[in-house]
């Protein structure tokens, strides 16, 4: 018998949720473009901001760009999957590049009586400030999609005191008297929304491409250095 096949120590890509829609044809190239543009916009917006290039031009105009120059690429995405890095860190290198080629086209035609400074990029950290800015993002989208989520539902109540207790910081005591509601049962009931949040913001990560096993260690990790705590509580995990 011959010697067992050697574990690949980089999982595949999880890409079923792209695959998916790329399947479907124009709408769902769409959809993965605006799903794209929706979650990552803002923190390349931030990125570019931190950058020596923001004399390019405006934020919004910029990764505008960015985005038509590369999400209509016939192969952009199966680029990304041939490659195996997790979506944000693909646009981030991608973004990176052109921000050069910006650069590189705007110094050879100067707009009259300004000169363009030398590029500056810090590459090396690009991935590091875009993972920071991305949990912000996946967050705020999470947030979003649990609260459509519970509202659809019929778990209004559920989503408010969850939202009063882990983002308003406020005590179940102080929240249960409010929604007329034990303390105890506030606690069940947020965490009732905040699994709804958790699955959201797994499935965000998900469509980032992270490895399945990998994603609660990713989301711990990337939480605790946005200062971030989510922590579950140990008692009344049931599902009510």
């Amino acid at each position: 018998m011959g010697a067992p096949a050697k574990k690949d120590a980089f999982p595949p890509t999880r890409t079923d949720y792209i695959d998916d829609e790329l399947n479907r044809g124009t709408s769902g190239r769409q959809n993965v473009n605006r799903h794209i543009m929706e979650v990552y916009a803002w923190p390349l917006k931030v990125y570019f901001l931190g950058t020596k290039d923001r004399w390019l031009g405006e934020p919004e105009e910029i990764v505008q760009g960015f985005f038509a120059s590369r999400l209509e690429m016939p192969n952009f995405f199966a680029d990304w999957k041939r490659n195996g890095m997790k979506l944000r860190h693909w646009l981030i290198n991608g973004f990176c590049f052109y921000l050069k080629e910006e650069h590189r086209r705007r110094s050879r035609h100067p707009r009259p009586g300004s000169e363009a400074p030398e590029p500056y990029y810090e590459d090396e950290r690009a991935i590091e400030k875009m993972d920071l800015q991305c949990i912000v993002a996946f967050v705020r989208s999470a947030l979003e999609m649990a609260e459509k989520i519970c509202m659809d539902q019929d778990l209004a109540t559920h989503w408010r005191i969850f939202h009063a207790h882990y983002y308003g910081g406020r005590p179940y005591a102080s929240i249960a008297s409010e929604f007329g509601v034990h303390p105890t049962r506030a606690a069940v009931m947020a965490r009732t929304a905040r699994r709804k949040f958790i699955h959201a913001l797994r499935e965000l990560f998900r469509r980032d491409g992270v490895a399945e096993e990998s994603i609660d260690a990713e989301i711990r990790n990337l939480l605790r250095q946005a200062g971030i705590d989510l922590r579950e509580e140990e008692q009344g995990e049931n599902e009510e």
